[in-house]
């Protein structure tokens, strides 16, 4: 049995002691008197205030057969903190214990907010959808959600900061019917207050681009800073057709709101517009109208690779503009190999990271399958009417070192003192040095210490299946051997990788000093080049060894899938190779192997 004396809403100096009974029973042949006493907790563990919890009597009489009350008061005015106050009565006596819990909460200084969503003929809304966030102080983790439930609503909440966004649909199935964003990114509740959200307050948005009015995609995004961090809220839409919007509140002038707009219009089969806009603002846009012209957009072409016949690939510009989360892509399939050309606006500071992904036959639900996807290590800023190249998908693939990508190891685990070693890195990067990923067929990867075979796992470098190791000094050597199928590439089937260095404990997660070589063949998008001539392929060292740490770097080139292998001198970061002939490579499928490659420091 337990006493629940509910909330006692702030503020608390008019608050009135509550009564609850504790009654007892005895079923036995003889009266039992009962010792009484109460023990209390605060919100924090430590013992109540004097007088929260007070009982009515120290001793009570129960009669046989028969049963006793006696009052148990909680006075919510005493103390000074808020939340859940506890009491334990302990009744002694007949040989017995009986113990009983009770609790009482002191609400936190809190307000009422009354919410009310009207449509656009200034009625309570019918479909629609209002949601109070909380972000800051007392009211931080709060949240109030209300939809399609017309009228006025009144919610309890914590005082503090908060988010309040609304949506009202005519259509909730078809947004291009009319859809109202009504968004307050501030909202400070130190009072009761009253929140009326006013679709009538809202005006169009149209973005368009040289002859097209209407996108495929879009997408609106606001972002405030807040004491929980940055807070944001958005819409991805099939294009803003009947969509509107509108502030409401004061503006926020602290410099910390930004709004973001982006759109992607398919111009034809082979090319798309891709823009993205936005920055620093006071209020969130009520309605938004911008007309792009030609002359402020940058060209891409970009360059979709497949070594097999037969494939489809979609490639998508994301923007990404100053302080602002990253865009929206938007992807159309096409034959591959082939082009495809964005046309790419140039304002606000605009820098666009382009993804690609290679797809293959459909499954029984009319799904392809999923073949590999690369794309930029960063983002690139273009230029208003200048054209660029991207190239996606093509020889050689390899191994890449860069920033957050190598081989790892980690300090002693606190709790368990376990320490790792890791690999971490690409191995299926693209000749254009795009970060890849692949489906594969098998992988292995093992450890050896001190030429000593210690560990193996399946783990293709993903950093997912890490080696215990001690924390002895010692010269390791991690190799790893990643076969994909040859129905979805005909050139790097496989890849062999092997790392050799020495590592001991450390104090915290570090890199350790590993290199690889990449080689940048001019191939076409099918990653071929002409049979019988001689090739230049350049060649770069990354990694520890890179710039001045290289001491030496050999190269060999093998023509015969690996059984034989030549030198190939390297000459100002160059080697020099002889294409071979008509439908063979330098290192044919299924166990490619382009070159290898030695480098020391």
């Amino acid at each position: 049995m337990s006493l629940n004396y509910g909330t006692a809403l702030w503020p608390h100096a008019d608050d009135k002691p509550v009564t609850r009974k504790l009654a007892y029973r005895n079923l036995g042949a003889m009266d039992v008197t009962l010792d009484l006493s109460v023990s209390t907790l605060d919100p924090s563990g430590k013992p109540a205030p004097a007088g929260f919890f007070a009982l009515g009597a120290s001793k009570v009489t129960v009669p046989a057969g028969g049963r006793a009350e006696v009052d148990l008061v909680a006075d919510t005015r005493i103390g000074e903190a808020d939340g859940a106050y506890s009491g334990y009565v302990t009744a002694t006596g007949g040989g017995q214990s009986v113990r009983t819990a009770a609790v009482a909460v002191r609400e936190a200084e809190s307000y009422d907010v009354t919410i009310r969503t009207l449509g656009r003929d200034g009625a309570d809304a019918q479909n629609f959808s209002s949601t109070l966030t909380g972000v800051g102080g007392p009211a931080a983790g709060f949240g109030a959600r209300i939809d399609d439930q017309p009228g006025t609503h009144t919610i309890r909440v914590p005082k503090g900061s908060y988010t309040f966004n609304a949506a009202v649909y005519q259509d909730p199935s078809n947004y291009a019917a009319g859809t109202d964003w009504i968004a307050q990114p501030k909202l400070e509740v130190t009072a009761d207050t009253t929140v009326v959200a006013d679709a009538r307050t809202t005006k169009p948005v149209s973005l368009t681009v040289p002859g097209i009015d209407k996108a495929d995609y879009a997408g609106t995004y606001y972002e405030v800073d807040t004491e929980s961090g940055r807070v944001g809220n958005g819409w991805v839409l099939r294009g803003f057709t009947g969509f509107r919007t509108a502030h409401m509140g004061p503006a926020v002038t602290d410099g910390s709101l930004l709004q973001t707009w982006d759109a992607h219009f398919l111009k034809d089969a082979t090319s798309q517009y891709s823009v993205a806009f936005g920055g620093k603002v006071k209020t969130v846009a009520t309605g938004y109208t911008r007309h792009v012209k030609a002359d402020e957009l940058a060209t891409l072409k970009v360059g979709l690779g497949a070594s097999v016949p037969g494939k489809t690939a979609y490639a998508s510009p994301y923007a990404h503009l100053p302080g602002a989360p990253e865009g929206n892509g938007f992807f159309a399939s096409q034959a591959a190999p082939g082009v495809r050309t964005f046309y790419v606006s140039t304002a606000d500071g605009a820098t666009w990271l382009t993804r690609f992904s290679q797809l293959g036959e459909k499954d029984q639900w009319g799904y392809p399958a999923f073949e590999g996807a690369q794309e930029m290590a960063a983002p690139k800023r273009y230029e208003a009417g200048r054209t660029y190249h991207e190239t996606f998908n093509t020889g050689v693939f390899g191994p890449l070192l860069g920033k957050d990508t190598g081989v790892f190891r980690t300090a002693p685990d606190p709790a368990t003192g376990e320490q790792h070693l890791v690999g971490a890195l690409p191995l299926f990067a693209d000749g254009k040095g795009h970060l890849g990923t692949v489906p594969y067929s098998s992988a292995t990867t093992t450890l050896y210490r001190d030429g000593v075979k210690v560990a193996e796992n399946d783990d293709p470098l993903s950093g997912s299946k890490p080696f215990t190791v001690d924390g002895a000094d010692a010269e390791y050597r991690l190799t790893t051997s990643v076969e994909r199928p040859a129905t979805a590439a005909a050139v790097s089937t496989r890849i062999e990788t092997g790392f050799t260095f020495r590592s001991r404990q450390v104090a915290a997660t570090t890199a350790l000093p590993v290199s690889t070589v990449r080689f940048a063949a001019p191939v076409d998008l099918s990653s071929r080049v002409p049979q019988g001539t001689q090739v230049l392929v350049p060649v770069t060292v990354q990694g520890a060894a890179a710039g001045g740490n290289l001491k030496s770097l050999s190269v060999s080139v093998s023509y015969d899938d690996g059984k034989t292998w030549q030198l190939a001198k390297v000459v100002g970061g160059l080697i020099s190779v002889k294409s071979p002939a008509k439908d063979s490579g330098v290192a044919p499928p299924p166990r490619s192997r382009t070159g290898r490659a030695t480098c020391r420091r």
